[in-house]
């Protein structure tokens, strides 16, 4: 009876050393690798360029977005492939994943514990111009020559802690911007405010034709024609009779202007352009009639105080004429005054418009505008005239917290009242005593980086304050303003439901197209347009408008997708979109004259609808000459699938160009023989059907049904065929958008961690996929409504995690 005791004893502790024991690469992974996985992934054989016998063994502590992959591998049943005839059994396959799971989860844990106490993120360029002009209201010029740096992207995405370095040039060109943000705000002497109207034309009376327009009463009805677009109005100036702008500042412009604009043809298009920042401050269409004209008005800012170098252009007339720049001997009043027959005709005999012709009647310009909020809250930092050591403290304490975006420490605030202390007591002025005070403000880690956590505890989720700069620079891309800075300071955006309010309040303000602007333009890689300047001999109907108007389609289509509660289908395909009249031209839309984005119905035979056909997108994925199918398949992988593939192998041959003395060939077809090299083709058979669906798009997103090719014979028609590599097939770009609308749960994931990343500013990872997935089943039951997605990552315990 003993001896059976004991030996039942062994075997129950036997049992459960096996049940507990550690976890063991080479006892619970290795055999099914070796027998599933290895031949095809090794050192000498590397299907898909993966290989296992490089993989770290800790499982969960290194490689592990190699070890996901091969958990999505082998769940999918993708891995091991299904022509290997010796396949794992699905409860083996089970258990593999796992424990591979169970690994990861346990790292997961293992590197919260080794994270930095604090991390610190950059602000981006646009974020502190944003920043600035709400902090102290100056509109700093980032982008012009001298400004800061331009900001370092990762696949797209700007805002990454990761890649936004500090450099010391970096430090010297904050100090710059800080210097000249504050010498505008409170500068040497006090600027005069003056405001200024001139006619276009100042007819002298030594000039000819002064008599006869004079007893016609005409003198005050002159204007200035622009004909070509190779002139310019240069006396665009109302100060240059010896006025000059008063100092630094913003600037409100108007321009009484009509445009005469011919049957089936473009209207002057008016561009502003000030030659010595090298700037455009203002391009619209023009169409008022000449009897009717209207007024434009806009705002720009000058950096320095003189007379501006100001020109006024019409970019659709026609080539510059020799005869067409006569209005200074004959001045122009109307196409009723008959032209003299040396002069470039711009009516027929009915009197219609042969070009489009801007007429400017007159310019007004006032500033510098300074809000009244503006100046209270520079008054605030720093009182007028002599302060004492009281109003300095009170000064600094308030630009510091607001500028920090959080309390300050006691500590803190001493260091720079102790600045104020040292200048005063070297016999600086008091305000350049505060200004150098300021000046370390703006240039310190706790403006230019949002700092989240503590060094002083661990800990993982955000406090109030904290939460209240994500959510601004998320939804505003500045800082927050008081109603956040009170809600933090009361502690309640830890809760829910106040976040909910936040987020319909901050979306119905205008700032809040900031977002869909910058998260547009990073999430879909629109900085691109334009990369490859689309060679002016193959498409002569490719302008500088043009390009600007297929970005801001975009952009455009973003903001009613969110703000109109619509979901995210519609970014796949949609019997909608949104143009200004060049884009309507450019897609074959008639009757759009407004000079505003607007959205219109849209029929079949436009072959748009979501965003994949959109212009800016087919054309930032090709180059200068030609479209480019794997590059528009790897941005459809990246951008909608959330799958990136990887780099091509080195020293792969380019494609080249067809040559004169050889069949026509299509692209595809050249490409189809091109990816015979073994090295390409397993990632090729994956990425080009995703670009093959918009063959019908030339490289500027033009529709064409053949391929217009160098070579002997007639061009080839175009083939959009393809096939996923589940095996569904299309046989266009509607069909596929069809495809993916069938799978739209796989984009609803994808936007989300898009969205995540950019508003987390870091990459997700492995730790993040439960939140991911938590946030996708809100918007699959929200009928992925944009709006409510945005909402549930606000809402969710991600958004509030470091």
């Amino acid at each position: 009876m003993q001896l059976r005791f004991h030996l039942t004893l062994l075997l129950i502790l036997v049992s459960s050393v096996s049940v507990f024991a550690e976890p063991s690469f080479e006892r619970d992974l290795q055999p099914y690798l070796e027998k599933h996985c290895v031949r095809c992934h090794n050192e000498k054989v590397q299907e898909g360029e993966f290989r296992f016998d490089v993989l770290s063994k800790d499982v969960g502590l290194q490689d592990t977005p190699q070890w996901a992959e091969v958990i999505e591998r082998i769940d999918s049943g993708e891995m091991p492939p299904e022509e290997v005839k010796d396949r794992p059994s699905a409860e083996q396959s089970s258990q593999i994943v796992e424990w591979l799971a169970t690994r990861i989860r346990e790292g997961e844990a293992a590197r919260m514990a080794l994270r930095g106490r604090v991390t610190y993120n950059r602000l981006t360029r646009e974020e502190y111009v944003n920043t600035v002009r709400d902090l102290i209201g100056v509109q700093y010029d980032a982008e012009d020559p001298g400004g800061l740096l331009e900001d370092p992207e990762w696949k797209g995405f700007e805002r990454l802690g990761s890649v936004l370095t500090l450099s010391a040039t970096h430090i010297e060109k904050y100090i710059t911007a800080a210097e000249t943000v504050l010498n505008e705000a409170y500068p040497e002497k006090k600027i005069d405010y003056l405001e200024a109207t001139t006619p276009a034309v100042i007819f002298r009376p030594d000039r000819p034709h002064y008599a006869r327009l004079e007893k016609a009463e005409l003198l005050d009805k002159l204007r200035y024609e622009l004909v070509t677009n190779g002139e310019a109005f240069r006396g665009s100036n109302p100060y240059r009779n010896g006025l000059k702008f008063p100092g630094p500042g913003i600037y409100e412009f108007t321009y009484q202007v009509s445009g005469l604009v011919p049957p089936g043809g473009p209207p002057p298009r008016m561009q502003v352009y000030e030659t010595r920042l090298d700037r455009i401050l203002f391009e619209q269409d023009i169409t008022a009639p000449e009897d009717q004209p209207t007024t434009v008005t806009f705002q720009a800012h000058f950096p320095s105080v003189g007379s501006p170098s100001i020109h006024v252009l019409n970019l659709t007339g026609p080539p510059r004429h020799p005869r067409s720049t006569a209005h200074s001997n004959i001045p122009f009043v109307s196409t009723k005054h008959e032209r003299a027959p040396w002069q470039m005709k711009i009516t027929d005999q009915q009197g219609q418009p042969m070009v489009p012709v801007l007429l400017i009647d007159s310019i007004s310009v006032r500033g510098p505008i300074v809000t009244e909020q503006e100046q209270q809250r520079r008054e605030e930092y720093l009182p007028d005239g002599e302060g004492t050591l009281a109003e300095a403290r009170s000064g600094i304490e308030a630009i510091a917290q607001r500028a920090f975006r959080r309390p300050l420490e006691e500590d803190e605030l001493a260091v720079y009242v102790g600045i104020v202390e040292g200048e005063l007591a070297a016999g600086t002025p008091f305000v350049d005593a505060m200004k150098s005070a300021m000046t370390a403000i703006l240039c310190s880690k706790s403006f230019l980086y949002i700092a989240e956590g503590d060094e002083n505890l661990d800990r993982h989720t955000l406090n109030d304050w904290e939460i209240a700069s994500r959510l601004s620079y998320l939804l505003w891309s500045t800082m927050p303003d008081h109603e956040l800075f009170a809600l933090a300071e009361q502690g309640k955006l830890s809760n829910k439901d106040e976040r909910r309010r936040q987020v319909a309040r901050m979306l119905a303000d205008p700032r809040a197209r900031r977002f869909s602007s910058s998260f547009a333009t990073q999430w879909l890689h629109l900085r691109k347009v334009g990369m490859f300047p689309p060679d002016k001999k193959i498409y002569p109907n490719y302008d500088s408008h043009l390009e600007q108007s297929m970005v801001q389609e975009t952009i455009e289509y973003f903001h009613e997708v969110l703000h109109q509660g619509l979901t995210l289908s519609e970014f796949l395909d949609s019997d909608w979109t949104m143009v200004n009249p060049r884009l309507a031209r450019f897609y074959g839309i008639p009757d759009i004259t407004q000079d505003e984005f607007q959205r219109v119905a849209i029929d079949r035979e436009t072959h748009r609808g979501g965003i994949l056909t959109h212009a800016s997108i087919l054309s930032l994925t090709s180059d200068g000459t030609r479209q480019r199918p794997v590059h528009r398949g790897a941005w459809v992988s990246e951008v909608i699938l959330g799958k990136t593939p990887p780099p091509p192998p080195a020293n792969v041959d380019p494609i080249e160009p067809n040559p004169v003395d050889s069949p026509k060939a299509t692209l595809r077809m050249k490409l189809a023989a091109h990816i015979h090299d073994a090295r390409c083709s397993a990632c090729h058979r994956k990425i080009d059907p995703l670009g093959f669906a918009f063959e019908n798009f030339n490289a500027i997103g033009e529709w064409r049904t053949h391929e217009v090719v160098e070579g002997t014979g007639d061009n080839p028609p175009v083939d959009s065929r393809g096939e996923f590599s589940d095996g569904r097939k299309f046989q266009n770009a509607s069909e596929f958008k069809q495809l993916l609308l069938a799978d739209v749960d796989q984009f609803n994931l994808t936007f989300i961690e898009k969205l995540a990343t950019y508003g987390l500013r870091r990459t997700m990872s492995i730790d993040d996929r439960d939140e991911l997935e938590e946030i996708a089943r809100s918007g699959r039951d929200s009928d992925y409504r944009v709006r409510e997605i945005v909402e549930a990552f606000v809402l969710s315990d991600l958004f509030t995690k470091r």
